[in-house]
C-alpha cells in the first residue's frame, strides 16, 4: 500500500489563500447582485409612483377573451386622450368570469405606452408589494454574502 505524502505547508497557505480570494469574489458578486435588486425596487417604486400621478383612464371594449390556466386575458381597444387608436391585451384578468366580447370597462394606461402598459381601474395600481419583496430580497443576498464570507475567513482561521 502506498502511504500518503504530507502536503508541504507553504501549499496549505497558498490553498487558504485561494479559499480568501474566491469568497471574497463571491462576496463581491453578492454585493452587485444585491444592489441590482435594490435598484430594481427604487425603479418599481418610481414607477408606481409616476403612473399613479400621469396615468390616464379611458373606457374600452372587450373584443376578445383568452383563456388560460389561472383565468383569461382580454383584448381590449380604447382611443387614448390624445386620439390615438390602441388596441391591446390586459393579462391576469381573473375577475369577472362573465365578461365577453363587446363588454366595456375603464382602463388605466401610461399615456407613453398606452399598448404595454395598461390595467383595469378597479385594481388600483399598487407597487408596494413588488418594491418591498425586492428590498427585501436585496438584504438578505447581501446578508448571505456578507455570512458566506465571514465562515470562509473564519474556517481559514
Amino acid at each position: 500500500m502506498s502511504e500518503l505524502v504530507p502536503v508541504p505547508a507553504a501549499w496549505e497557505h497558498r490553498r487558504r489563500g485561494l479559499t480568501t480570494r474566491v469568497a471574497a469574489w463571491i462576496l463581491a458578486a453578492g454585493l452587485v447582485l444585491a444592489l441590482a435588486v435594490a435598484l430594481q425596487a427604487v425603479a418599481v417604486q418610481r414607477t408606481g409612483s409616476r403612473l399613479s400621478t400621469s396615468g390616464q383612464e379611458a373606457p374600452a371594449t372587450v373584443t376578445e377573451v383568452l383563456p388560460h390556466k389561472s383565468g383569461y386575458n382580454v383584448r381590449i381597444r380604447f382611443t387614448t386622450a390624445d386620439g390615438r387608436e390602441v388596441s391591446a391585451r390586459l393579462v391576469d384578468f381573473p375577475r369577472d368570469p362573465g365578461l365577453e366580447v363587446g363588454d366595456r370597462l375603464r382602463v388605466g394606461y401610461d399615456p407613453e405606452r398606452p399598448d404595454t402598459t395598461l390595467w383595469d381601474v378597479r385594481d388600483p395600481l399598487d407597487f408596494t408589494g413588488s418594491a418591498i419583496f425586492l428590498a427585501a430580497l436585496s438584504a438578505v443576498l447581501a446578508a448571505a454574502s456578507f455570512l458566506f464570507f465571514w465562515v470562509v475567513r473564519r474556517r481559514r482561521g
